[in-house]
């Protein structure tokens, strides 16, 4: 096999959060956050007009930033993922077929803007 050298693996992600964190234990002592962030991407041209559509991409976060992910992140929330991608496999019980996704694995995530609530609105609203 060849040298790892000269190949990246590397993902960057800046997008909302559709979902709320699931955060499983594995084992013992590892645990797993997941969720799916959408992403927009420009479609069509100028002379049949442009439009957007949503890229939903799975993220896995993974121990201390596992736990740190769903206490800090929910549905709707705006958020930058620094990752690589990760593919896995797993045969189909029913089928027996084997089956594929590829996952971005999180090693960073920062909250960008936190979810609004019906108060931080009306306060803003006021002011």
């Amino acid at each position: 096999m060849r040298s790892i050298a000269g190949t990246l693996n590397s993902v960057e992600l800046i997008g909302w959060l559709g979902n709320d964190t699931e955060l499983k234990t594995i084992g013992q002592k590892s645990k797993v956050c997941s969720f799916n962030v959408a992403t927009k991407r420009r479609t069509g041209n100028a002379s049949t007009g442009y439009g957007y559509e949503s890229e939903w991409m799975t993220v896995e976060a993974w121990d201390r930033l596992a736990e740190r992910c769903a206490k800090n992140l929910s549905r709707g929330s705006r958020v930058l993922v620094r990752g690589s991608l990760l593919t896995q496999s797993w045969e189909d019980k029913q089928t027996g077929q084997k089956k594929y996704r590829t996952v971005v694995r999180a090693n960073d995530c920062v909250v960008l803007s936190p979810v609004e609530t019906d108060e931080s609105v009306d306060e803003t609203d006021e002011a």
